[in-house]
């Protein structure tokens, strides 16, 4: 009789920018078997809600049970928590977010010790490319006009079209025999087995499903999540969470300049260096020529600046007593952040003081009852609103910390066999929007299974 060799089980909890990248590498092993797991809808190639393939973002997250409509956060100290708009469904955020493709610093990445970064990035399926000319709205035109260091930014995009991680990873392996797809299957807990070895999960209907590995992709707040609902005791978990902190100012656009909110939001953007009284750091700034598809932000627009290098890490993810997340993102709880991200919204203003944005805008609003930026006649009163008003670029990161909760492998200390590859596992937040270093993360892990493998 033929030896058969045993198949290698494996469950990958979370079908996103991460989780599509592991199903489609680990299941190029035929002796593997890859069950991909995420919580809400599927996402297939002839039945792409016309929201996602679209270039609006804020259509795309209109689409039913596309984003965690129960998911609240808590911003800063005198915020209430509010609704925090994470991807769900095959595809995750890669399908709602503004698409902007980032790489992100060298040097940030080579300090972590990822010796292998140019490699994976190689590897990396997305495509990218810019806006066309007649794509590009008033407002991001203005910031090209009135800034020479402000630049196209790569888009996620195929042929026009936003291009997910779905469509890059998942599709093309759909037919291998050794990978199974599970849309709409919440993961409650992992199971561990006596040798407290990941043995597999435990579903919220109360379904077992049984694997050699489990890794958890589903992101910066699910993952811990799911960690802290199965009593995993690993010092570190839901700790350190990060995320950029951000300003908005909301602009009124004159009538004679015509608004597309069903168009391309976001082509643009301008990275600068601001300096403060504790260094210099980056910030982004970030045109929106819509803000949203309803009638009442008809002929408005946006500027968000955002503090791409924040300091504090003292967010956190922890349960309640329904095992549901509690997060308290304690956003600009660092001075240096409040002073760094002031910086920015000072040089904001002036940007939108240029005659590119002075001769298309009638007012830059503050707030939702019509504070304009007037009332921000000082760096002191431009901090003392960023931290009632300071938000986030909803950018999760590092609540199971790579050197803290996982070792460089992604294992988790002290489970054999539980691994976590999503956003979480960067020991700080990049300094670019996350989608893209996500992927290239999960190819990382990738490369250093098919090393093992031929070791």
């Amino acid at each position: 009789m033929d030896y058969v060799r045993p198949v290698d089980r494996w469950i990958v909890v979370g079908a996103g920018s991460a989780g599509c990248v592991l199903a489609n590498r680990l299941s190029a092993n035929p002796e593997r078997h890859v069950t991909l797991l995420d919580d809400g809808p599927d996402l297939t190639a002839d039945s792409v809600p016309a929201g996602i393939s679209g270039p609006s973002f804020f259509e795309a997250m209109d689409e039913p049970g596309r984003i965690h409509a129960d998911l609240l956060a808590r911003r800063n100290a005198v915020a209430e928590p509010s609704l925090y708009q994470r991807g769900r469904g095959v595809g995750g955020s890669s399908a709602v977010n503004a698409m902007v493709a980032l790489r992100g610093n060298a040097d940030l990445y080579a300090s972590w010790g990822w010796s292998d970064v140019d490699e994976a990035w190689d590897r990396v399926a997305i495509e990218t490319s810019v806006a066309d000319p007649d794509e590009i709205g008033a407002v991001n035109r203005a910031l090209l006009a009135a800034d020479s260091t402000a630049r196209l930014v790569p888009l996620t995009r195929r042929n026009g079209m936003r291009m997910t991680s779905a469509e890059a990873y998942l599709w093309p392996v759909l037919d291998r025999p050794n990978l199974v797809v599970k849309p709409d299957a919440t993961v409650d807990s992992i199971l561990i087995d006596s040798s407290n070895a990941a043995a597999g999960v435990r579903l919220e209907d109360g379904a077992e499903l049984h694997a050699d590995h489990v890794v958890l992709s589903a992101g910066a707040i699910h993952s811990p999540t799911i960690l802290l609902r199965s009593n995993i005791a690993t010092p570190g978990i839901g700790d350190s969470l990060q995320d950029h902190p951000a300003a908005v100012f909301t602009l009124g656009i004159n009538v004679d300049v015509a608004q597309n909110q069903r168009g391309l939001a976001i082509a643009a953007l301008l990275e600068t260096q601001v300096k403060g009284p504790f260094g210099t750091d980056l910030v982004q700034l970030l045109p929106m020529d819509s803000v949203g598809v309803t009638q009442e932000t008809a002929g408005l627009a946006a500027m968000m600046v955002a503090l791409m290098t924040p300091t504090s890490r003292s967010g956190s993810v922890r349960i309640d007593g329904e095992g549901k997340p509690v997060v308290d993102f304690k956003l600009l709880g660092d001075e240096r952040d409040v002073q760094a991200l002031a910086a920015g919204v000072e040089y904001a203003l002036e940007v939108l003081n240029r005659p590119a944005f002075t001769s298309i805008i009638d007012a830059v609003f503050i707030d939702d009852i019509g504070t304009t930026s007037a009332a921000l006649d000082s760096h002191d009163a431009i901090a003392a609103w960023l931290r009632k008003a300071g938000g986030d670029y909803v950018h999760a990161t590092s609540t199971c910390a790579m050197g803290t909760v996982v070792d460089e492998r992604f294992a988790v200390r002290g489970v054999d066999n539980l691994f976590v590859c999503d956003a979480s596992v960067f020991p700080t937040i990049p300094d670019v929007n996350t989608h893209l270093p996500t992927t290239m993360l999960a190819e990382r892990f990738c490369l250093d299974r098919e090393r093992s493998a031929h070791q």
